[in-house]
């Protein structure tokens, strides 16, 4: 399923049997059991500052580990980024699209770039994608992807956490 650049389908929230909620993919391939593969973990760090023109949410992409994704061969070094979007959950609309540098022949890359958005985090999510650059003339391949919804963490300290790269048959359009 091709990702439009202006909406995306937003993953469900269901309940498992402890009461935890729990996502439930929209899109994804599924293993055997039904469950959505996971592709890998990103880290990241998020944080609301008040400053005087307004609140302002700062995001930290800070690595990534466990890649499964299964590459041409298996002493392949990627090169990977991270591409991000947040989104406007009442509209569906991404508001603002940002991505980092390529980290260079590396499985486990660490980016420690930081991102600042003058937006008030209500109401928000944001949509992460692990992207391989292809190189010049070759197709990116989109690793897996991340969803966070910012209502669900309390930012108003910094707040470190891994989240699943889940495995998606959408393709990432620079």
């Amino acid at each position: 399923m091709p990702v439009d650049s202006a909406i995306f389908q937003v993953p469900r929230f269901g309940k498992i049997p402890n009461g935890t909620d729990v996502m439930i993919a929209p899109m994804g391939h599924m293993d055997s059991e039904g469950k959505t593969q996971v592709m890998g973990e990103i880290k990241i760090a998020l944080k609301k500052e008040l400053k005087t023109e307004g609140d302002q949410l700062v995001l930290e992409i800070l690595q990534c580990r466990n890649i499964t994704y299964k590459f041409k061969s298996p002493d392949h070094l990627p090169d990977l980024y991270v591409k991000l979007y947040v989104v406007n959950i009442a509209t569906q609309k991404r508001i603002i699209k940002k991505k980092t540098r390529v980290c260079r022949h590396d499985r486990e890359p660490s980016f420690n770039e930081t991102f600042r958005f003058c937006m008030n985090p209500t109401g928000h999510s944001l949509q992460l994608f692990l992207v391989s650059n292809g190189g010049k003339f070759i197709k990116k391949t989109l690793i897996g992807e991340a969803y966070v919804w910012l209502d669900k963490v309390d930012v108003r300290k910094r707040v470190v956490s891994w989240h699943k790269l889940l495995a998606s048959s959408a393709q990432i359009h620079s």
